[in-house]
């Protein structure tokens, strides 16, 4: 399969070629019109990156065709501003109102961040979302029979995560585990990933980000992330794909409070090398 064609408007400027992350482009003299690399097509990682590139749009990838692009509207870009107040008013929500968030509500978020970066492009990241009052008791019972599990071991983790008194809260009816928000959300990827932990955190991140900007809560869950690494059987009974692992989780909802302010934050270290 020609892995591209350019049409008469090419101007030869190059770009196509420099923006190629994999080299498969190829341009033999200054001015001339992109080649591509003779049968390396499966190296594309259909990034678009060398569609974009074209001031012309005389470059056309077969992988890619016109009309699934969309244009850049800079003009909606949040300002610098306006982007500093959204991350730094982002709080982790740990009171939820109990109403569920309607699914097509949580598809839309998911579709919002699909073009979180992933390790060579692979977009391999998928989403479970528990939802209902009666899967989220069965998920929670999961967590809660790892946590069990750890503390009769009298693992390291189990002291490390004060994981029997977790438990013991969890007795007293106290939801430690999901602070009652009605949903979970579980980001997953392919267990022999280029990077799939990396990939699933990124994806998990803006999708907490976008959350927030939409007006809802949401909260990382580390004892179930923890639970999803060291249990595999929690992967198959929430739904996971085989082969793959949840490695990210946020507790998501409606917040059953909004807050005001922002509270403090002291400045990283920064050092230039």
């Amino acid at each position: 399969m020609e892995l591209f064609t350019v049409t008469d408007s090419c101007t030869g400027c190059g770009l196509c070629a420099t923006a190629c992350p994999a080299s498969l482009v190829r341009q033999r003299a200054p001015g001339s019109p992109p080649q591509a690399l003779a049968g390396r097509e499966a190296h594309c990682i259909r990034c678009g990156h060398c569609v974009i590139a074209c001031p012309t749009k005389s470059f056309l990838h077969a992988l890619l065709p016109p009309e699934d692009f969309e244009p850049i509207r800079r003009k909606e870009f949040p300002s610098p501003a306006s982007l500093r107040h959204l991350l730094m008013a982002r709080r982790s929500c740990r009171a939820y109102a109990p109403t569920p968030v309607p699914r097509s509500d949580i598809v839309a978020l998911i579709e919002t961040v699909r073009h979180a970066p992933t390790g060579h492009n692979m977009r391999q990241v998928g989403y479970v979302v528990v939802d209902g009052p009666g899967r989220m008791d069965a998920a929670r019972q999961l967590v809660l029979d790892w946590i069990a599990l750890e503390v009769a071991a009298q693992s390291p983790r189990a002291a490390e995560l004060h994981l029997a008194g977790a438990a013991r809260a969890a007795a007293r009816g106290k939801d430690v585990i999901f602070r009652g928000a009605p949903h979970v959300i579980v980001a997953h990827a392919p267990i022999k990933g280029i990077s799939p932990d990396v990939d699933a955190t990124i994806a998990a991140a803006w999708l907490e980000i976008a959350a927030a900007a939409s007006g809802f809560g949401a909260c990382w869950c580390g004892y179930l992330m923890f639970a999803l690494a060291a249990h595999p059987p929690v992967n198959a009974a929430l739904g996971i794909p085989a082969g793959h692992r949840g490695y990210a989780a946020l507790l998501f909802g409606r917040p059953a409070t909004r807050v005001g302010s922002i509270p403090p934050r002291e400045m990283p270290g920064v050092e230039f090398f």
